[in-house]
């Protein structure tokens, strides 16, 4: 069910949040959605990691992500809500350097289109469709040469 600004406003009180954070963690919040994340991001400029794990995010906090100057880790398994669709608000973060997709909408045709991250070192996500993954991932491989891979909780190893 989505909450707006004075559900928020009534649980948090008046914000005094840090404009630069190392770990922004709001796991501990279970029905935290978009604007629950908006009301909390309201004064925040970076992150360095932060993680969102199983919150009720949807695709709208992902582009939300993109105000921010930095994001140097994103954590969001088990956000099911998060989708294919938030590709290119994803590719706007350029400054990302580990990406925790597990159990979300995000499949391994979505990561081939993260054409704008660079930077990236490592990357988790879930894959139900073993169907060309060889190929997928030596793909992926090639776009993204110093990134780590790990599939469904294990390390995908590039056989020569």
């Amino acid at each position: 069910m989505p909450r707006n600004k004075k559900y928020w406003q009534r649980r948090f009180g008046i914000l005094n949040t840090e404009a630069y954070h190392h770990h922004f963690d709001v796991r501990q919040i279970p029905d935290l959605d978009d604007e629950g994340l908006a009301y909390l991001l309201t004064h925040v400029k970076g992150i360095n990691m932060l993680d969102l794990n199983e919150t009720e995010i949807t695709n709208a906090s992902i582009a939300l992500l993109t105000k921010l100057e930095y994001v140097n880790e994103l954590r969001i398994k088990g956000c099911t809500e998060i989708d294919n669709n938030c590709i290119a608000d994803l590719n706007k973060i350029t400054s990302l350097q580990f990406l925790h997709l597990k159990n979300t909408g995000i499949t391994i045709d979505g990561i081939l289109q993260l054409i704008g991250l660079t930077k990236l070192t490592d990357i988790l996500f879930s894959n139900d469709d073993d169907r060309d993954i060889k190929d997928k991932m030596l793909l992926l491989k090639d776009m993204l040469p110093d990134c780590n891979f790990v599939i469904n909780s294990v390390p995908y190893i590039f056989l020569k």
